[in-house]
């Protein structure tokens, strides 16, 4: 199921996971966020079509089917121009904090760590499954009063349970097997973030100022779509799938954070400050050499 690369993601997952990191809260904020506005805009009447009982809304108000479906469609296509922004702003901050479909990724993956319990591998399936579910309601809800769930005729209870929990198992078993290889070579918003450049001045950035990398190469082996966090400005060769070859790296990277946590393991087991590897806003070039940094008369041609 899991190739040799992802396997290795994931022993690093394991050992930089044992303590809990500031980032664990941002990301149930990020995720919390991202479902609380996809479900509440249809929950709310600002734009739903009802397939059940054919009370579509647009604006609070009912509408003829027409009228809601362009409603839906407007919508999506205003949370599409949200992730555009976000990328003027802070590059993909979405895809590693604030995208449902990574978190499936996420949940599937704890179900593999190597050497874990069958308590806690119970658990993960759990959670997995749970979010999974969270997540089809929420998409749901734009095309059907999930009322229908319990209220609805034979007819209705048959094809919203079955198309529920088709959905479920396509989001867990998504989260089990597919993963990071979706945000890689078949997302509709990847293949836009793969070449359109990003904010320059956010995103993960190496300052090896003072020698404090220790070459282990923990964040290369930990990234989920298999790049090279210290060198995100060099060119990635063509991927499969809906991606644009020779593109920086920096437009692929997730800013998912996975990177800077197992650098900061790594330097703290090594006692040295600061941590080279970052996550946030920053001046001057993704990356800035020992060379960059040594004095004039040490630096080389």
């Amino acid at each position: 199921m899991i190739g040799p690369p992802s396997h290795i993601r994931l022993k690093v997952l394991k050992a930089v996971k044992r303590d809990r990191h500031r980032y664990d809260p941002l990301r149930v904020l990020g995720m919390s966020v991202s479902l609380g506005l996809l479900v509440a805009v249809p929950l709310s009447g600002l734009a739903q079509v009802d397939l059940w009982r054919g009370r579509h809304y647009l604006l609070y108000d009912m509408v003829p089917f027409k009228h809601g479906l362009a409603g839906v469609i407007i919508g999506i296509g205003l949370m599409y121009v949200v992730t555009f922004l976000s990328n003027v702003v802070a590059g993909r901050l979405f895809c590693g904090w604030g995208c449902p479909v990574g978190q499936v990724s996420r949940f599937g993956e704890v179900v593999d760590t190597p050497g874990l319990k069958p308590a806690k591998r119970r658990q993960a399936q759990i959670k997995g499954a749970a979010f999974s579910l969270l997540f089809v309601l929420s998409v749901m809800a734009w095309w059907v009063d999930l009322r229908v769930l319990w209220q609805g005729s034979a007819l209705a209870l048959a094809w919203s349970w079955g198309v529920l929990w088709i959905g479920v198992a396509g989001a867990y078993l998504h989260g089990r097997w597919w993963r990071w290889g979706f945000c890689k070579s078949a997302c509709p918003i990847g293949l836009y973030y793969s070449f359109v450049s990003p904010a320059s001045w956010y995103g993960v950035y190496f300052r090896n100022q003072q020698d404090t990398c220790i070459e282990c190469d923990a964040c290369d082996h930990v990234c989920p779509v298999d790049l090279k966090p210290r060198d995100l400005m060099a060119p990635v060769p063509a991927r499969a799938g809906v991606s644009i070859a020779d593109a920086p790296g920096r437009n692929h990277c997730l800013e998912c954070g996975d990177c800077i946590r197992a650098c900061e393991q790594m330097i703290k087991l090594r006692g040295q400050e600061p941590v080279p590897l970052l996550l946030g806003y920053h001046r001057g070039p993704q990356r800035i050499d020992k060379a960059a940094n040594a004095p004039a008369d040490q630096q080389g041609p």
